[in-house]
């Protein structure tokens, strides 16, 4: 979910000496797309309307190229994208990061990454579909990690995890 530390689980990882990529932070790999007409747009993180009009896709071809250039040892690789279905393959395993509706909001309302999520219509608009991505991502094997821990604790919880 958007809010959940993706990106900033990425940063700790790395500083503990795993291999641990934002996706949507490696130049050329994701883009937004206008869902109907497929074409390339820069879209207005705080208009719902255009939030929902489209779509933002990671390029499969090039994750798989980045993921055969790391494939030794244990590599995480984060992010949230549109044609995450396709891309679930390509990893031994899901994580996912459940947090509660409240962490969220707060988080999504103070982050300085990016924009998205900051206004509360679209928080509204994320909030609306959570428990069905949360479900589906639970139905689909992911292992469930307690995102509104602190950050050392969430970290040292996906590193239990995936070690063991």
């Amino acid at each position: 979910m958007s809010g959940s530390g993706k990106s900033a689980i990425a940063k700790e990882l790395r500083k503990l000496g795993y291999k641990a990529y934002d996706v949507e932070e490696i130049e050329g790999l994701c883009q937004m797309f206008d869902k109907e007409t497929g074409k390339p747009v820069i879209q207005d993180n705080e208009k719902l309307e255009e939030v929902k009009q489209n779509d933002w896709i990671c390029n499969k071809k090039k994750l798989q190229q980045i993921i055969r250039k790391n494939s030794k040892g244990i590599v995480f690789y984060s992010g949230l994208v549109s044609n995450l279905d396709e891309l679930f393959p390509l990893f031994d395993e899901v994580i996912l990061l459940k947090a509660t509706q409240k962490t969220l909001s707060k988080r999504l309302t103070t982050r300085t990454s990016n924009d998205f999520g900051r206004t509360r219509e679209v928080q509204e608009w994320i909030f609306a579909w959570k428990k069905w991505w949360e479900d589906k991502m639970i139905k689909e094997g992911a292992i469930v990690i307690d995102a509104d821990q602190e950050l050392d604790k969430v970290v040292a919880d996906i590193i239990k995890k995936i070690e063991s």
